[in-house]
């Protein structure tokens, strides 16, 4: 390729990573970096140092600055020995700075003074920037005009594999700061919910592999080396908590309310306090962990037989106790596949209608534990999952010794394995199968896409399979009786707390005239990517109605809470979320979908994820 020469600001982990990138690539690379020791450094790469960013911009049409904050960028572009000082008709600036995105438009009119224009092209990097940048594997979020952003393309291309242009200067930064509000808000719920995994024998790596293929993953859950690799050179609790910050700030003067992004600054403040602002931002883990006196441990297993299992020869006879809409669509595919199912639910309705599908009705609970040999609860709560069991007519009344009963109710763990001790007196065998998708399991159940989350005897696990794998995926043994719920309620509780925070930035930009769309499918690469990103559909100014009830949430958010106290550890923004959750519920009833919580926090924000301002009272 023709040689090209570019300038790069700040030679730390990433801007050196970049540079020696550039450099081998056969860019003749200029370097300027504060600190003398990375400078010598760089030159002994290869790179050209320079005594100042004004000396380099002597040499430089395109100049890269990476650097810890807006101050320093102020500094570098403006200072006494600063760009400004070297002016140029043909200059671009690409600050691929974390920065605050006003100071950031400020900057850029008195560099235009000079000459210079001026492109915001802010990088994530889930498995880490200065390794995704030695490979040309960054992502790039970018704010700019069109022409300018064509100019620098070249260069995002040699560094990057994917750039998202996202609105004009400053927008990239905009983005930035919502995807790492984002992944600080997942990363801290991801690690409450594993403490409380870890207080109940678990198996972690197992539990982040639920996540990945349901409703609780993450950028983290995608990546488990970003929880393992904790003193990650380059990315420093300073860096993430001055970044939440600049969130809170634009958040304050825009007038939305921010709960899980301030929470999340906060948090991230005290570790920093124990920790030091030059740890690793993973090292909030070590923080947490001693609040929890627990361990997060990761041992990497293959979960090959997770997988759908080839179905044996003579399905069993099956029962289904909880025919809504769950449990009518599980009837659905077993009828399907000529499998003799037996089922009851107190809405007779419910009942008739699969009757004339091919169902044999039941009568009682009772009378469906007769009949089956493996027999699935698929109910709404623990309660109501113990009044079946052992109520007048229930299943436990039954004469059937070696009976497995799977209960996919996202019940309460002690609970569970207390019905799982009363029914071991009457020869009875349970295990606790919660569900997860990523659709959703009325959703997932036709397509023979759901996951099941499992806790119990092993043997009574794979016998489960000849029901379970009909209508299923994936099944993930997490351990003993209960292991299953306490793994969904984690699951449920990242999905939610992670919702709410993406939207929350989603708004702070829209405020800023963010496309709000362009802005999740940025994130989605990045480190702030989760369930909500990956299924962009669900984000919208009039979000669909049904699907996961609010209430049945609100009902998991609850059980979490008072797992996490049971267990003694510390679940802030998982608290913070029930409580929100609560309000939710009062405003959109128990039947209102997950994803019209979008429709409240419109109306607290004043505006829709779209950009329009809706016409409430301002707010001072």
């Amino acid at each position: 390729m023709a040689q090209q020469t570019v300038g790069i600001i700040g030679l730390g982990s990433l801007g050196g990573a970049m540079a020696r990138r550039l450099l081998g690539l056969g860019w003749t690379v200029h370097g300027y970096d504060v600190d003398a020791s990375r400078l010598a450094q760089a030159a002994t790469a290869g790179i050209t140092p320079e005594a100042s960013a004004a000396a380099l911009g002597a040499f430089c049409d395109r100049v890269i600055l990476s650097l810890p904050d807006s101050d320093a960028v102020e500094q570098a572009c403006l200072g006494s020995l600063g760009l400004i000082h070297a002016p140029r008709a043909e200059r671009l600036v690409i600050d691929t700075t974390s920065g605050y995105p006003p100071q950031t438009r400020d900057i850029a009119a008195r560099l235009a003074t000079a000459g210079s224009r001026t492109i915001d092209a802010a990088i994530t990097a889930p498995a880490g920037g200065a390794a995704m940048a030695a490979d040309g594997k960054l992502t790039f979020i970018v704010g700019g005009a069109d022409a300018d952003i064509a100019a620098a393309s070249p260069l995002l291309h040699a560094l990057g594999e994917q750039v998202f242009p996202v609105g004009p200067l400053g927008a990239g930064q905009v983005v930035k700061l919502v995807n790492n509000g984002c992944a600080a808000i997942a990363a801290i719920a991801t690690l409450e919910g594993l403490l409380v995994a870890a207080k109940h024998g678990l198996d972690l790596w197992q539990n982040l592999a639920v996540m990945r293929v349901g409703t609780g993953h993450t950028a983290f859950a995608r990546h488990p080396a970003l929880l393992q690799a904790r003193g990650r050179s380059g990315a420093h609790i300073g860096l993430m908590t001055k970044d939440l910050a600049y969130l809170s700030r634009l958040a304050r003067e825009e007038r939305v309310p921010t709960v899980m992004g301030d929470a999340a600054g906060h948090l991230f403040q005290m570790a920093a306090r124990e920790v030091g602002a030059d740890a690793g931002i993973m090292q909030i883990a070590d923080v947490m962990e001693r609040w929890s006196d627990a361990r997060v441990t990761l041992t990497p297993v293959d979960d090959g037989d997770a997988r759908r299992s080839s179905l044996a020869a003579g399905d069993a006879v099956i029962g289904l106790i909880g025919l809504g809409n769950i449990g009518a669509a599980v009837a659905d595919v077993l009828l399907q596949d000529g499998v003799t199912v037996w089922g009851y639910d107190v809405d007779a309705a419910a009942v008739s209608a699969l009757a004339a599908r091919g169902l044999h009705a039941a009568t009682s609970p009772r009378q469906v534990a007769e009949q089956a040999q493996i027999l699935i609860l698929a109910l709404p709560q623990s309660k109501v999952v113990g009044e079946v069991l052992f109520g007048p007519d229930g299943v436990a009344a039954a004469d059937r010794p070696g009976l497995l009963v799977v209960d996919t109710t996202s019940g309460y763990p002690d609970d569970t394995r207390g019905f799982g001790a009363r029914l071991a007196t009457r020869g009875m065998r349970l295990i606790d199968a919660a569900i997860t998708g990523e659709r959703g399991g009325s959703y997932a159940i036709p397509e023979r896409n759901l996951t099941f989350i499992v806790g119990g005897e092993a043997a009574d696990v794979a016998e489960s399979r000849r029901a379970l794998d009909h209508f299923s995926s994936h099944l993930f043994h997490l351990g003993p009786l209960g292991a299953g719920q306490v793994a969904k309620m984690v699951n449920n509780m990242v999905c939610a707390v992670v919702g709410v925070g993406l939207i929350e930035g989603l708004l702070v930009a829209a405020k800023l005239g963010v496309d709000y769309q362009k802005a999740a499918e940025a994130i989605d690469h990045g480190t702030g990517a989760s369930f909500w990103t990956h299924n962009r559909a669900l984000l919208s100014p009039q979000p669909m109605k049904g699907g996961f009830y609010v209430g049945l949430m609100t009902k998991d958010l609850r059980q979490m809470s008072r797992i996490s106290h049971d267990s003694g550890v510390p679940n802030m923004l998982g608290e913070l979320t029930y409580h929100l959750y609560q309000l939710f519920c009062r405003d959109l009833g128990y039947f209102g979908g997950i994803a019209q919580k979008i429709e409240v926090l419109q109306r607290w924000a004043g505006i829709t994820l779209d950009g329009r301002e809706l016409d409430l009272e301002p707010l001072e």
